[in-house]
């Protein structure tokens, strides 16, 4: 994880009052610095160190090493014993992101910059801004948990969690590659670890709010509260898009003091949908806003895509864009990696990979299929060790009522070494008899396909596009998506215009994976 950030506007640096106007210094008038550090492991000279308490340590017991290590001066929140100057602030994550944006030089303010948050749909929700705002010719910056890009550039996604540092060193990489927008999905942690703060929006959309997360955030009440912080962070005329068919959300509304654009299938909202036509291969909708209505084809099916698409639209009319030109962003997002990603490999059974990890996300997975699934589904259910005993129980219920064939399996590809979180998942089933335990993932989803039969539906839930695991000598990644392919290329009949060329049958070899 990067902690340091660099000024390089001023030959003095900035000054720390402000950027902090509230706090109080002591043991001097005013601190100048051009850099900044969170861990005082990477203090380096002249450094402004940040003394930051998290989960694994408390920043404030370090702040010695860190002048030691050449750290001039501190940010604190409570008085420690040193000659340096100290600023007193209530919340020193809260100063750190403010600090890192202002030595960026504020990057927000010279971007459109977009937030999205939620339990559910936020990936999807980012790419599909993105396509809307790239099909009215505006350059994009989007960061997401599956692609991080700076207009036409594209970068891995860092394996950390989003932070102040890395998040202020992208927007300034937008703002130089001079993109119009930043598109930024923030997880309820971040928003928590105030990882926003120094960010300025000027949308905010909540996508829903439901029970996630709580062995991180301890309530359901804290959980919304830290979902409301991204309102918190709107401009002046910032514009806050919210889901009026979530109860959460809805009740809610109260408290925005900023404009609001409603969405909604089933009630009254500013901007509406309604399907027309569904099956397996893709769903049209006619999305209403005011006078105006348009059809939409998209390969993504089930209800919340739906309601992607609509914060998505919102966004677009907010922006003043042709309802032609949004329809045309939608539809030209096709499949986004783990997020109900068809696999067609020439079977004659549906399959899809999905992230869908908590017991929400997979009841609205295992809904869209089945709705266009005329025989059996098959649900591959994921452990999580994050996972409460509760949400595991719940995962089971789920699982259970939804699909009609389960396979519970762990997420990683060796065998599974603790028992007690399956076994936390068939707490959660009427008839525990339902359920196959498989431990080994490889072997859990060649199981799978291997009793589907025509007509029925597999989903393989709880990884997504991430890798579960490394083979071979040179440690190749593994997605849930390559033993699917795998197996099925080995065990369909294709016709000879879809069967795969030689090379993609060598890729693709079951046998790789079972050894």
């Amino acid at each position: 994880m990067s902690t340091q950030l660099y000024n390089t506007n001023t030959d003095r640096g900035i000054r720390l009052r402000d950027i902090l106007p509230d706090a109080k210094l002591v043991g001097a008038d005013d601190v100048f610095f051009q850099s900044c550090c969170g861990l005082w492991t990477d203090c380096q000279t002249d450094d402004l160190f940040v003394a930051i308490m998290d989960s694994e340590q408390d920043g404030h017991d370090f702040t010695q090493e860190a002048i030691a290590r050449g750290a001039t001066a501190v940010v604190t929140e409570r008085l420690l014993t040193t000659h340096r100057p100290q600023c007193l602030v209530n919340d020193s994550r809260e100063a750190y992101g403010k600090i890192c944006q202002a030595l960026a030089g504020n990057p927000s303010r010279r971007l459109n910059s977009i937030g999205v948050t939620g339990t559910d749909g936020k990936t999807v929700t980012c790419h599909l801004v993105s396509g809307i705002l790239k099909a009215a010719g505006q350059t994009t910056g989007l960061i997401s948990s599956i692609e991080v890009s700076q207009g036409k550039n594209k970068t891995s996604v860092p394996a950390t969690d989003l932070n102040p540092p890395w998040l202020a060193e992208q927007l300034t990489s937008m703002a130089l590659a001079n993109c119009e927008n930043a598109i930024i999905e923030v997880p309820s942690t971040a928003l928590a670890k105030r990882c926003l703060a120094g960010v300025e929006l000027d949308v905010a959309i909540l996508t829903n709010i439901r029970e996630n997360h709580l062995d991180f955030h301890g309530s359901q009440a804290n959980y919304q509260r830290a979902k409301l912080r991204l309102l918190d962070k709107l401009k002046p005329t910032g514009l806050a898009i919210v889901n009026l068919d979530d109860p959460k959300t809805h009740f809610l509304l109260s408290k925005i003091d900023r404009p609001v654009l409603t969405i909604g299938i089933k009630q009254e909202a500013d901007i509406t949908a309604r399907q027309i036509d569904c099956s397996a291969g893709g769903q049209t909708f006619m999305i209403t806003a005011g006078s105006d209505s348009i059809p939409v084809r998209t390969s993504i099916i089930g209800d919340q895509h739906i309601y992607n698409c609509l914060a998505a639209t919102a966004v677009g009319l907010a922006q003043g864009i042709e309802i032609e030109n949004i329809a045309r962003g939608l539809e030209s997002v096709g499949q986004i990696p783990g997020r109900l990603e068809k696999i067609e490999c020439g079977q004659d059974f549906g399959v899809w990979i999905d992230s869908a990890r908590s017991s929400g996300q997979l009841a609205n997975a295992i809904r869209s299929i089945r709705q266009n699934t005329k025989g059996n589904v098959w649900c591959l259910c994921s452990i999580d060790e994050n996972h409460s005993q509760r949400e595991r129980q719940r995962l089971g219920e789920i699982a259970e009522r939804a699909a009609d064939h389960v396979i519970i399996t762990n997420t990683a590809g060796g065998p599974l070494v603790d028992f007690e979180p399956a076994h936390q998942i068939l707490d959660g089933f009427e008839d525990p008899g339902k359920a196959q335990l498989i431990p080994n993932r490889f072997k859990a989803i060649e199981w799978a396909l291997t009793h589907a039969k025509p007509d029925d539906a597999v989903i393989i839930a709880g990884c997504g596009e991430r890798p579960f695991a490394l083979i071979g000598e040179e440690n190749w990644t593994i997605t849930d998506r390559d033993v699917c392919q795998a197996w099925l290329y080995d065990n369909a009949v294709f016709s000879e215009p879809n069967k795969p060329d030689d090379d993609q049958q060598n890729i693709f070899d079951i046998d790789d994976y079972r050894t």
